[in-house]
C-alpha cells in the first residue's frame, strides 16, 4: 500500500499516535527531517500491523536514531559551535540522554 493510501485509512489512528510521539518527545516535536512526513511515517507503520502505541514509539527511536551520529563522527574540533558534536543537525526528540 502506497503512503497516501495508509494515511487516508489511517488518518484518526495516526493523528493519535502523532499525540503519544509529542508526548514522548516532551511537548514539542524536534524540527521536520526532510522526506516522508511524521504522521503518514505513522500511518504506515499502522498499516503495517504496528498498534499504535508501538507505531509512536518507532517513531521516537527513528527520530534518535538520526540525532545520534557514530562516534566515528563526533568530533568536536571539527564544529565549536555545536553544544554536543555527536548530534546531527536534526536534533534529538527530547533532552533526557543528552
Amino acid at each position: 500500500m502506497n503512503a497516501r493510501a495508509a494515511y487516508s485509512k489511517h488518518k484518526e489512528a495516526a493523528a493519535e499516535a502523532h499525540a503519544i510521539y509529542r508526548r514522548y518527545c516532551g511537548g514539542k516535536v524536534p524540527p521536520r527531517v526532510p522526506g516522508m512526513d511524521t504522521v503518514i511515517r505513522l500511518a504506515l507503520r499502522i498499516e503495517n500491523g504496528r498498534s499504535i502505541e508501538e507505531a509512536a514509539a518507532r517513531e521516537y527511536l527513528y527520530r534518535w536514531h538520526l540525532a545520534i551520529k557514530a562516534p566515528d563522527q563526533c568530533d568536536a574540533a571539527s564544529d565549536t559551535a555545536l553544544v554536543n558534536p555527536c548530534v546531527s543537525v536534526f536534533g534529538a526528540p527530547h533532552t533526557i540522554g543528552m
